[in-house]
C-alpha cells in the first residue's frame, strides 16, 4: 500500500477489501526438521499475541476521543481480524516446523497487562510498538530462512503489518494535535520501543542465535522502524520523512 494517509473510511474498505483472503495451504516443501526447533518455540509465542484484541475494538467503537467516528471503530474491528489471521497461518507455520502452540506466555501477559491499564491512546501506541517488533522480527527471520512457502508466509505478514503501523500512526497523528501531546508522545513511545525491544530480544534469545541474527542488527531495524513510526505521527505529510526512512514496501525494508 503507499504511505499516504487515509480517512477513517478509506481504512474501513481497505481492510474490508483484504478480509475474504482465504488462509493459505501450507506444505512440507522442504526438511524443516533441518531449522533449529527454537524457531518453531519463537513463531508460537507471537501466534498467542496475535490472538487477542476484543477490548480495543469495543473501546474504538464506543469513545469521545477527537477525530474517531464509526468507520474508525469499523476499521479496528476488520483490524483484529486481520490479527487472528495471522494467529492462524503461524499456527500453521508452528505445526510445519514440528512445534507446539502455547496457552501463556509471560511477554504475551505483559503486552495484555499493559493494554488492560490504559485507554484507547495508550492501547494503540502499545499496539504500534507490537507491529515495529513484528515488521522486523518476522522480516529478519524470513531473510535467513531457504525460499519455502515458510519464508513466503512469514513475508506476507510482513506487508500486512506494515499498513498495520500507517494505521495506528494515522489514529496518534489525530490524537497529537498540540506540541504538549507530541512531546508526551516522543517521551511515551520512546519508552515503550525500549522496553518492547529489551523482552522480545529476551524472550527470543535463543532463535536469534541459532538462525544467526545479530543482535545489533535488529537493534537497528528496530530503531529505523521505530523512527519511522514517530516520524508519521509527527509530520503532517509523508514529504516531511527522509528518504532513508521510508520503506520499501515490496520486501518490508527501512534502510
Amino acid at each position: 500500500m503507499g504511505i499516504e494517509h487515509r480517512t477513517w473510511q478509506g481504512w474501513e474498505k481497505f481492510f474490508a477489501d483484504r478480509s475474504t483472503r482465504a488462509l493459505p495451504a501450507l506444505r512440507q516443501d522442504l526438511d524443516y526438521s533441518a531449522l533449529p526447533k527454537s524457531l518453531a518455540r519463537s513463531l508460537a509465542i507471537f501466534q498467542l499475541g496475535e490472538s487477542g484484541g476484543g477490548t480495543i475494538v469495543a473501546q474504538s467503537f464506543c469513545n469521545s476521543l477527537h477525530g474517531l467516528n464509526q468507520h474508525y471503530g469499523t476499521a479496528m474491528a476488520y483490524f483484529v481480524e486481520e490479527e487472528h489471521r495471522h494467529a492462524n497461518i503461524l499456527a500453521m507455520c508452528v505445526r510445519l516446523l514440528g512445534g507446539n502452540l502455547i496457552g501463556n506466555n509471560w511477554t504475551a501477559r505483559l503486552f495484555v497487562f499493559a493494554r488492560r491499564l490504559i485507554g484507547l491512546r495508550l492501547k494503540v501506541l502499545v499496539l504500534l510498538a507490537a507491529e515495529v517488533v513484528g515488521i522486523c522480527y518476522y522480516h529478519l527471520l524470513a531473510v535467513h530462512l531457504p525460499q519455502s512457502r515458510l519464508r513466503e508466509q512469514l513475508l506476507e505478514i510482513v506487508e500486512d503489518e506494515r499498513s498495520h503501523l500507517y494505521f495506528h500512526c494515522d489514529f496518534l497523528r489525530v490524537q497529537t494535535p498540540t506540541a504538549w501531546r507530541k512531546r508526551l508522545f516522543v517521551w511515551i513511545w520512546r519508552l515503550v520501543m525500549v522496553s518492547a525491544s529489551v523482552v522480545v530480544l529476551l524472550d527470543h534469545r535463543r532463535a536469534i542465535s541459532d538462525l544467526g541474527i545479530g543482535k545489533r542488527q535488529v537493534l537497528a531495524r528496530w530503531k529505523s522502524y521505530s523512527q519511522l513510526a514517530e516520524r508519521l505521527v509527527l509530520r503532517n505529510s509523508v514529504r516531511d520523512i527522509p528518504q532513508s526512512l521510508q520503506c520499501d514496501s515490496s520486501f518490508g525494508r527501512c534502510d
